[in-house]
């Protein structure tokens, strides 16, 4: 690579660089509306003790049906992620519902869906299954 084809992708990187660090700033600079809530974390521990303690909860798988088929925590149905948004009000708002996906992202994204439409207590699993230490069925 000759030395002009370096500078023009040096200063594309700067250029980009100074572009995300001014998004970064702006968006900083509007703050976070305090309004804004996350579902609350449980980890294999917590939910372990909620089923055994046979809290009055939904837990909702996200993965898809094959992977849910296979294995699954313990108790709960399966909703695949692509559906929540159409098919989240059959879920009871008077419930504690928790959330299990693969890594934990789409149970925190279906979380502030629900957050969002009025549900009170909405969990999601830390770590997803793929962290998940306690029993599963089969």
């Amino acid at each position: 690579m000759n030395i002009k084809n370096r500078l023009l992708l040096l200063s594309g990187l700067i250029v980009a660089i100074v572009i995300a660090v001014v998004a970064s700033l702006n968006g900083i600079s509007k703050g976070v509306p305090e309004n804004i809530t996350y579902p609350d974390i449980v980890d294999t521990e917590t939910l372990m003790e909620m089923i055994n303690s046979k809290e009055d909860m939904v837990i909702v798988d996200l993965r898809e049906p094959e992977l849910f088929s296979q294995s699954r925590v313990p108790s709960s149905i399966n909703i695949p992620f692509e559906e929540i948004p159409s098919r989240y009000t059959e879920l009871p708002n008077d419930k504690k519902i928790i959330f299990v996906c693969h890594t934990g992202r789409m149970g925190m994204e279906s979380g502030n869906l629900l957050l969002e439409n009025g549900f009170k207590q909405v969990y999601n699993l830390e770590g997803g299954i793929a962290q998940w230490t306690g029993e599963l069925e089969i």
